[in-house]
């Protein structure tokens, strides 16, 4: 019987996924159903939504709402992507610089690595530092932007509903309780 409810559950959010991917105009993603994990995600490498049994026990409107704002990431699929590349390039790159010199360096001229590696050292650190910033606020605005749509989607009061049930359960911040109060303000008036 459990088996059944839950196959019938798991068909109900595929075609929640169908509907809103057709309304948002974007490839249908997959769905993952898993026992557990750190809440409902979005992963853009492989075009899949992952979602686990606590979130599937929400009621139905906050689950719906969910699902809108995981669709919603598939909106920024290629800029995901692109962000990925963009990193594993800068990376290579940053990390191809030693290397160079060490290779065409002479075994004489070894010594002077140090130097070099030491500014090496300097600049990874503060380009990882860079990084994480930069990494912050795009994953801030990719959320707000996926909260906007599940929004636009189901409406400003259920989403905020289901970012409130979400922030009880540490996945959601009060940046984007925040923003999507202001955002029911903003429809109301």
């Amino acid at each position: 019987m459990i088996m059944k409810r839950l196959a019938a559950q798991e068909q109900r959010i595929l075609s929640l996924v169908a509907d809103d991917a057709a309304l948002l105009h974007v490839a249908t993603p997959r769905v993952r159903f898993v026992n557990t994990s750190n809440g409902p995600c979005y992963e853009a490498l492989f075009n899949r939504i992952e979602l686990d049994r606590a979130t599937l026990a929400l009621p139905e409107p906050l689950l719906r709402i969910v699902v809108a704002h995981e669709v919603g990431h598939a909106t920024q699929r290629k800029t995901m992507l692109l962000d990925f590349a963009w990193t594993v390039l800068s990376v290579m790159m940053l990390l191809s610089v030693p290397c160079i010199v060490f290779a065409i360096s002479s075994e004489d001229d070894l010594w002077r690595i140090t130097f070099p590696g030491i500014g090496f050292a300097f600049t990874l650190f503060v380009c990882l530092k860079i990084w994480s910033v930069r990494a912050a606020k795009r994953a801030a605005a990719f959320e707000l932007d996926a909260d906007a749509k599940a929004a636009a989607l189901c409406g400003p009061a259920l989403a905020l509903a289901a970012l409130e049930a979400m922030a009880a359960r540490g996945h959601v911040d009060a940046a984007r309780l925040d923003a999507m109060r202001a955002r029911l303000v903003s429809t109301s008036q």
